[in-house]
């Protein structure tokens, strides 16, 4: 049993004699061939081509460097502290008013003040309530057709560098996030303009061809462009992802290893009919591969035990300036997964949410 100290920052006040490690089973993607078009049963656990290990999660509270020393820079991921904007209610968080016009604003401030950004955008929210869901009825086609999902255990991240360059490839000048102000929006798409010019300046210099290459098969363009000579705004996307009360059951964990320990599995995506954005596209998930057992240790799950709703996780899913260095002195993405703890499966559900934000440094 660890003791710690509290400090004086309000992200690390902790409570004391925690366990340093647990261990516990994550999912990770073991098929030889590559994943089918869509199949989003890899992403609900579901797959047969998914294989369970038993791996150490170290608790962030155990350890003698206070979480507010934790950076997305450095780690992938950081822990905000935010009172919470809004009530925490299941009628609350589920009224879209409620969402757009105070969760919304509250979190792009949070994100501008410690994060240094000029732009923050709302892609999408996810509202995790509920056990399970019967994938026997869900449209794969439009899985956000959904109110409430369920976590996700398996270890992945959300995008490659090209799809989610894809995705911000894909917005169009009617594209508007909900009760978003004209001035913000304006400054969005400007930043985006000047962003895309830049990369497709760097990717002609490549010899690759136009900059968006094919963007239903994801070839050609920026599909094989790695990021060299890109002189333009550093921009991402990030999972802000808070639980609207102290998580008893399944948390998050967040992996720590450095880019060259991973190998990723490719989920192909198709993207129609969406909002704002192109009539279709593509885009991929990385899904987490087992290093082996002689390299597993090099994954380094973590998570904050008993997270309090004040306690917002910050977690990168892509960011230029990573590909820009390339010598990993900036993490390109964090991958994460759900996990189970024994003894707490009668517990309520874990209620939890993510925003989904585009930032523009």
């Amino acid at each position: 049993m660890t003791t710690i100290t509290t400090t004086s920052k309000p992200n690390d006040l902790v409570a004391t004699s925690r366990p340093t490690d647990l261990h516990c089973s994550f999912n990770y993607y073991s098929a030889p061939t590559r994943p089918k078009l869509d199949d989003l049963t890899i992403i609900a656990g579901a797959s047969a081509d998914l294989s369970s290990y038993t791996l150490p999660v170290t608790d962030l509270r155990s350890l003698s460097a206070p979480i507010s020393g934790y950076n997305h820079e450095a780690n992938g991921f950081q822990v905000l502290h935010q009172e919470l904007p809004i009530d925490s209610s299941h009628e609350s968080v589920h009224d879209n008013k409620v969402m757009t016009t105070q969760y919304y604003p509250a979190i792009k401030s949070l994100l501008k003040k410690e994060l240094g950004l000029r732009s923050v955008a709302v892609i999408n929210k996810t509202l995790r309530d509920v056990a399970s869901i019967d994938m026997s009825t869900l449209d794969l086609k439009n899985p956000r057709q959904l109110t409430s999902t369920p976590p996700f255990f398996i270890s992945h991240s959300d995008y490659t560098a090209a799809g989610a360059r894809a995705h911000f490839r894909a917005i169009t000048s009617d594209w508007s996030e909900e009760n978003q102000t004209e001035e913000e929006r304006a400054e969005f798409l400007r930043l985006r303009d000047e962003i895309i010019a830049a990369e497709d300046v760097a990717i002609a210099k490549a010899g690759l061809g136009a900059g968006n290459g094919d963007m239903v098969a994801g070839k050609g363009g920026h599909w094989d462009w790695d990021g060299t000579g890109y002189d333009g705004p550093r921009y991402g996307i990030f999972s802000v992802w808070r639980p609207w009360e102290t998580v008893k059951r399944d948390p998050l964990a967040l992996m720590g290893a450095a880019e060259s320990d991973l190998d990723y599995a490719v989920l192909p995506r198709s993207y129609k009919n969406r909002p704002g954005h192109v009539k279709s596209y593509y885009s991929e998930n990385p899904i987490v591969r087992h290093p082996g057992a002689r390299e597993e240790a090099k994954h380094k799950w973590c998570y904050l035990s008993e997270q309090k709703p004040e306690e917002v996780y910050a977690i990168k899913l892509y960011d230029s300036e990573a590909l820009r260095r390339k010598d990993e002195s900036v993490r390109l993405m964090c991958p994460h997964s759900a996990f189970r703890i024994d003894g707490t499966e009668d517990a309520p559900p874990r209620r939890s949410c993510e925003l989904r934000v585009w930032c523009i440094w």
